[in-house]
């Protein structure tokens, strides 16, 4: 059983910060190594330049002509105007570095692997009319959100029970016992891996379900886990048998770097009957236990039937889309039928290759735009671009009761800047807004009227959006969704809820610093 009577609210002591320098060296290096790539790449390009001052006039006007071309490409591709704008300001404004940096992080990549991959395997996913229409029957004010996930190839599912945890504490004891009673396989997909107590013991676990014939996978993000993964992570996991997978290392492919498209998904799978996802990473602040942020609220939810099924087959085309390897899917298929349960559970995962909609983006703005009471959401982050302010704004002042909470401590303090300066003009509209001052709130979940909610890995901002993928459950109907209502309402009085006239007498170099990060919010 995980320890979890360690709760701290302050940051790390000073034999803790060691711990925490010691496990970044790796890290550091592997992050050195990157910068240092990047570094010369730029460096050559300078160089270029210089050797062919001569040529100064046509050099700048053949520059200026490829910016001109990018630029066209960006607004005829990109559907996300700030995402658009914000990289025409700096082609601009920069005209070398800027496309530089824009070649670098700003294009639309195209996986020719994944696209495979997601070509070759949607099948996989069938989707069964009469669940569709039972769905409608019963909701029929959520007909355009069940077609719009269907037609874009996520079945729903109504043979599905759930659980929901209101912090990492509840959620892996639960896991880690059912991951020792795995028969089959487990799959496991993470973003952060970090060493501690809760790594130890699942290592341990994994190695003792290995020992009994138990197929197990690891995947876990590289840059997500930079500073924070063991030494020696994919040779010890190895050594026991595990199958691991570093996803995306970031200094496989130095003329394309892509920190910016990383997998953010969380998924554990077990036997292909239960499954696990949320917020809540593989390391000890998502328990609670040397937390650096105070108290660590994170989020999670326990699916177990048919639903699951999704869950298993996005694992298997991110591991698939990554090592070019085809995976025989039907061998990971549940084993026994599931009983009719109330509620409908619809899985849906988002990422960079979906270049005309992204489904994450596109289901939070219809909840906010069809909500008729209230519409709740816990978020880390709030970096969200005008038309989703003006949906939120929209949604309050028609008398919608809009409330946000996101964290009063927080992990980066730039990217912090840049959500406080969202509060001011919902604040006007009415949204209310509610920093969770225990800690770090880490919770992704939006919920509307008492009937529908969206919970899984999508932050509010621009990353989860547009540039990671990311995984989550659209849940209609459940008897769950009065235990998601539940925690908001306990949260909420753990809460400091920011009011209008005081946010507005903030100090004037506060405002002016929001103001400015808010320009290059989308590079955050």
């Amino acid at each position: 059983m995980i320890d979890s009577t360690n709760n701290p609210t302050t940051p790390t002591t000073e034999d803790q910060s060691r711990k925490i320098f010691t496990r970044r060296v790796g890290g550091f290096l592997r992050g050195t190594l990157l910068f240092l790539a990047i570094a010369i790449q730029l460096g050559i390009a300078i160089f270029l330049v210089y050797m062919m001052q001569h040529a100064a006039i046509w050099l700048y006007f053949a520059i200026q002509l490829i910016a001109v071309i990018d630029i066209f490409l960006l607004t005829e591709k990109r559907k996300n105007a700030s995402y658009t704008m914000a990289w025409v300001l700096l082609i601009l404004l920069l005209p070398v570095s800027g496309h530089l940096l824009y070649i670098l992080w700003g294009r639309r990549i195209r996986h020719k692997e994944m696209s495979r991959t997601l070509a070759r395997t949607s099948g996989y996913l069938v989707r069964d009319p009469a669940v569709e229409a039972d769905l409608i029957e019963q909701h029929h004010e959520r007909k355009r959100l069940v077609n719009y996930l269907a037609r874009r190839g996520f079945p729903v599912y109504q043979r599905t029970t759930c659980d929901y945890y209101v912090l990492g504490d509840d959620q892996f004891p639960v896991m880690l016992k059912e991951i020792a009673a795995a028969k089959r396989f487990i799959l496991i997909s993470t973003f952060i891996v970090g060493k501690g107590t809760l790594w130890t013991q699942m290592k341990e676990l994994l190695a003792q379900k290995v020992a009994e014939g138990v197929e197990v996978r690891f995947m876990y993000d590289d840059w997500g886990s930079l500073f924070t993964a063991p030494d020696r992570l994919d040779k010890d996991l190895k050594s026991i048998g595990v199958k691991v997978l570093r996803w995306g290392p970031i200094l496989s492919s130095l003329s394309q770097v892509y920190a910016n498209y990383r997998n953010h998904q969380k998924i554990c799978i077990i036997d292909g009957e239960i499954a696990y996802t949320g917020g809540a990473n593989v390391a000890d602040e998502y328990i609670n236990i040397n937390s650096p942020f105070g108290h660590w609220k994170d989020t999670g939810i326990r699916l177990e039937g048919d639903a699951v099924w999704s869950l298993t087959v996005t694992f298997l085309q991110m591991w698939e889309g990554e090592t070019e390897r085809e995976e025989n899917f039907d061998k990971y298929r549940p084993q026994r039928t599931f009983p009719k349960s109330p509620g409908f559970y619809q899985p849906f995962s988002d990422g960079p290759m979906d270049s005309t909609t992204n489904p994450a983006d596109v289901m939070y703005r219809s909840i906010i735009n069809n909500a008729q009471e209230y519409v709740y959401i816990m978020t880390p982050y709030l970096i969200i671009d005008n038309s989703m302010v003006d949906a939120l704004r929209t949604a309050a002042l028609g008398g919608t009761d809009v409330r946000i909470f996101t964290p009063h401590i927080w992990d980066k303090w730039y990217v912090h800047i840049v959500t406080q300066s969202n509060y001011e003009t919902l604040l006007s509209a009415g949204v209310k807004i509610y920093e969770y001052t225990p800690g770090y709130m880490h919770a992704k979940t939006i919920l509307s009227d008492d009937d529908h909610c969206i919970t899984g890995t999508i932050n509010m901002d621009y990353r989860s959006f547009y540039l990671h993928y990311e995984n989550a459950v659209w849940i209609c109907g459940a008897p769950v969704l009065k235990d998601i209502k539940a925690d908001f309402a306990e949260t909420m009085a753990m809460c400091h809820e920011i009011k209008l006239e005081q946010w507005q007498n903030r100090p004037l170099l506060t405002k002016i610093i929001q103001k400015v990060f808010r320009i290059f919010a989308i590079f955050l």
